[in-house]
């Protein structure tokens, strides 16, 4: 069964990147540990989570979730066409051109960490402490714009490329410098160690950022003779501006989401922001591993296939890409909402991180848990619509998810849902955003092949017995039943695999 559904073209991909994200998520975790041990869900971790978020939403804005979408496609079919200097210029160019933005945004957003703070953290202005603290970490942390926005670029032409395990182990450097501070550099302040957890945290996405240089002088993909030069005059420039913007707008939809949610958090009390993060951070683990490494892998064969004029190759990559991330997304999705309290149990409570802190962070864990395909679905089927260079649409059905999400977060906060009414907000607008995709795929004539419903009646059906066996009265520790429960589902989809 699961050589069935991994057998594509994409198969060498997304082990690379799987088990590059698999380390890097490993090494997250243990840092998050570290991160419960020592801050739990208090001030200071409140400060830092909605510090990180400043630089992150712009980061994000025009690294991780626009550029690659804009500028895959472009780059891949120069590939495709043999152009391998007008590729090195595009890419010397990407490099100068967003240098450039990200350094007067950075100044910018040093410049303006107050009046940034007082706007997605209402809650903290009544804490003189918690709001200095929060600007000062914003301040020491905004040249993370920078360093992750070039190593964006520098991930988009290694998978251009068909490089996938240095991009995506890449990050885990972050993770590295962390844990490494907490280890070896924190005194048992809490105002001087957290401090101190935001430069190592520049110092991680560096790291980042210089594991790839060596990639791209071996393969000699960027001349940064271009690097100061011809920028603004390069055409191929232009025209991933101009798909870059609609999807910028489409990605700071979905991370405007991210900041509606803070801001009510921070108006439902201490601890709600820190126990959003953590409950993130563990439905993160198996999106990023099998939704979020499928659709890096399906962008760019989804692009070849486009250039190639192979319709039929798109469909099939469509589909093999959304059944190779079910296969492992659902029984995720029922393991994390079954299990929710133990699993925070077991990871976080310990040190500063109580009783109190687990229940609000399962709560949320358990609503994020639900909406977990529709966040892998959104990834791969938005790839079907930059791959035909249409960045329009995922952005459209963005700003509706927004307005839903927008509407539930309010409804949670009037009603006093907690983080997992927040948590729910996002999921259900996710759900939007995904059920929107999918039917406007359908209506441009792409139809799933009869394979992929039988692999998908085989993942329902193995899925099922696994949620059976974990919801039976049995007790045994959390990791043993886990292991089990992994186990018994896939036996159980190989079993049934002779019966679709």
């Amino acid at each position: 069964m699961i050589k069935r559904i991994f057998n594509t073209p994409l198969k060498k991909g997304f082990a690379a990147v799987s088990a590059a994200t698999m380390i890097s998520r490993i090494l997250g975790m243990v840092r998050d540990i570290f991160m419960a041990k020592y801050f739990g869900t208090s001030m200071f971790a409140d400060a830092f989570y909605v510090a990180f978020r400043i630089p992150n939403l712009l980061r994000r804005l025009l690294g991780e979730g626009a550029l690659p979408a804009a500028m895959i496609p472009v780059y891949s079919e120069m590939l495709v066409k043999k152009e391998e200097e007008r590729a090195k210029r595009l890419a010397g160019s990407m490099f100068s051109f967003l240098f450039v933005i990200c350094f007067f945004l950075t100044a910018a957003g040093v410049i303006f960490t107050p009046q940034i703070v007082r706007l997605i953290a209402p809650g903290f202005s009544g804490n003189t402490e918690q709001f200095a603290l929060t600007v000062a970490l914003a301040r020491i942390m905004f040249p993370i714009l920078i360093l992750v926005t070039m190593a964006t670029i520098a991930m988009g032409i290694c998978n251009a490329r068909k490089y996938f395990f240095i991009p995506a182990v890449a990050p885990a450097l972050f993770n590295v410098s962390a844990i490494v501070f907490f280890m070896f550099f924190t005194r048992g302040i809490p105002g001087y160690d957290i401090r101190g957890l935001a430069v190592f945290a520049v110092i991680g996405f560096f790291l980042h950022f210089a594991l790839m240089l060596p990639i791209l002088f071996r393969e000699k993909v960027a001349s940064f003779y271009f690097f100061v030069k011809g920028v603004f005059s390069n055409t191929d420039v232009k025209r991933i501006i101009v798909r870059l913007i609609p999807v910028a707008m489409g990605v700071s939809v979905m991370q405007l989401n991210i900041f509606v949610d803070t801001i009510c958090a921070t108006l439902m009390g201490a601890g709600v922001v820190s126990a959003l993060y953590f409950a993130n951070r563990l439905y993160q683990l198996p999106l990023a591993l099998f939704g979020v490494s499928i659709s890096m892998v399906s962008l760019p064969f989804m692009s070849d296939a486009r250039a190639e004029k192979k319709t039929g190759a798109v469909a099939k990559n469509l589909f093999d890409s959304f059944a190779a991330s079910l296969f492992l997304i659902i029984p995720s999705t029922l393991g994390l909402i079954i299990l929710a309290g133990e699993t925070v149990s077991l990871l976080f409570e310990r040190g500063l991180f109580s009783s109190g802190s687990t229940a609000m962070t399962s709560a949320a864990l358990v609503f994020y848990s639900a909406g977990l395909a529709a966040f892998a679905g959104i990834r791969i089927f938005a790839n079907y619509f930059y791959s035909k260079k249409d960045m329009r649409t995922p952005v459209k059905i963005a700003v509706l998810s927004f307005i839903v999400n927008i509407a539930g977060d309010i409804a949670a906060l009037v009603f006093h849902l907690g983080p997992g009414g927040l948590a729910g907000a996002t999921s259900f607008a996710a759900l939007t955003n995904f059920a929107l995709l999918v039917w406007l795929v359908l209506k441009d004539g792409i139809r799933p092949p009869a394979s992929f419903y039988r692999k998908l009646s085989v993942i329902l059906a193995a899925s099922a017995i696994m949620a059976g066996f974990l919801l039976a009265p049995f007790q045994m520790h959390t990791l043993i039943k886990i292991a089990l429960a992994g186990g018994i589902y896939l036996i159980s989809a190989r079993a049934f695999r002779s019966f679709f």
